[in-house]
């Protein structure tokens, strides 16, 4: 995958972040940053068109209307939940709130790119 992409990671699970943040090093097209929620909002330079993995312990912790939140300040984002299997109950309330789409635990390098590819292209999931 050649094309750029700007990944805002609110992943409060350590090992979720560690794993994902080490899938997406091995691309020199990623760049990803490590924030909460106040920086997104309060972030002049936020990038069109940037991804924001969040992972259910966010969803928990802050509220599912993080989700509504983050799509306001950031509106040309595509939200991404990092869903565990113990709280896929949350899947249908954060897409309904704006989410773009869900990748579910294990969280494979392969899903992670697949819906990468498809936020790039332009492409919405049906």
């Amino acid at each position: 995958m050649t094309q750029y992409a700007l990944f805002f990671l609110l992943v409060l699970d350590e090992d979720i972040r560690t794993r994902i943040l080490s899938m997406l090093k091995k691309h020199k097209n990623f760049k990803a940053r490590v924030v909460f929620p106040d920086e997104l909002s309060a972030d002049p330079q936020r990038e069109i068109d940037s991804i924001i993995l969040i992972d259910c312990s966010s969803v928990l912790a802050y509220g599912a209307t993080i989700i509504s939140r983050l799509k306001f300040c950031c509106p040309d984002s595509k939200l991404v939940l990092l869903c565990s299997q113990d709280n896929r109950h949350l899947v249908g309330r954060v897409m309904e709130l704006g989410a773009y789409g869900c990748i579910l635990e294990p969280y494979e390098e392969w899903e992670l790119l697949a819906m990468v590819r498809l936020i790039l292209s332009g492409r919405r999931i049906e």
